[in-house]
């Protein structure tokens, strides 16, 4: 666990996604939960140690954001796009994805269940506890009802997978509207934000997802326009020289040609 302001913690090694929280004079917010069962229970102990939880917030509906959920306590708050994506989500597909990221996980604990928002909004919301100001704005991209929470009384904002170390995960991405919701963070006033996956990092990192962006659809619209076919495109395009393989083999290969046939998919249309 990271103290990256006076009142804001971030757990960066889950496996899974980041899982940070705020702590105000009322009650802490969580933003986003870990995955794996026992690192949810733990986390929470931990942050219980700094007040009761009061809300939590779901800024995307993938399972490595909201599986922990259902530990959690707390009003859970998301936009009502990403709570009806948590109907769809189905537990056989979280212990797929556990297999490779966490298998000691399974079996799954017999109390998890997929916990549905009890407050949504569409578009923007603000809320305020404790002297802290929490600001919900949707921010489509990594998927199209991705949420950022900005609290300008600590100058961070949390970004979900819309900010990531790394090759950004395009599979349900909206290409366009991620450019869009990047230059609207870069307005923010802020010094940290705490990303989907990796360190926390500054504001500097907008710009880098921004150019991430750019550059794999920059490629797969180039190989379309050379004629290739889906196939050729995922065994020809590898971003290897943006983003190199992580160690021996090439793990993020099922990552990226997921990302490579939804791009292939919106810019054929």
């Amino acid at each position: 666990m990271e103290k990256i302001t006076e009142h804001v913690y971030a757990g960066t090694n889950f496996r899974g996604c980041n899982s940070s929280f705020v702590v105000t004079e009322s009650g802490v917010v969580v933003i986003d939960t870990p995955m794996v069962p026992a690192e949810a229970k733990n986390w929470r102990k931990e942050v219980e140690k700094h007040g009761q939880i009061k809300y939590v917030i779901n800024n995307e509906p993938h399972n490595d954001h909201v599986a922990g959920d259902c530990w959690m306590g707390g009003t859970l708050v998301a936009s009502e796009g990403t709570r009806e994506a948590i109907k769809r989500n189905r537990q056989h597909e979280l212990e797929e994805q556990m297999k490779w990221m966490s298998p000691d996980a399974l079996p799954l604990d017999k109390d998890f269940c997929y916990r549905l928002p009890e407050i949504t909004f569409t578009g923007s919301l603000t809320f305020y506890l404790g002297g802290h100001s929490f600001r919900l704005m949707e921010v489509p991209g990594h998927t199209p009802s991705e949420t950022a929470v900005y609290v300008p009384e600590e100058r961070v904002v949390f970004t979900s997978d819309n900010v990531v170390m790394g090759m950004p995960i395009l599979f349900q991405a909206v290409p366009d509207a991620w450019l869009k919701s990047l230059k609207k963070l870069q307005k923010l006033d802020i010094d940290k934000v705490v990303p989907g996956h990796g360190p926390v990092c500054d504001k500097a990192q907008l710009k880098v997802m921004y150019d991430s962006i750019e550059y794999m659809v920059g490629a797969v619209k180039a190989a379309i326009a050379k004629g290739w076919s889906l196939k050729e495109i995922q065994d020809r395009v590898t971003f290897a020289d943006r983003f190199p393989p992580m160690g021996p083999g090439d793990a993020m290969a099922p990552m990226r040609h997921g990302s490579i046939a939804h791009l292939y998919e919106v810019l054929k249309k």
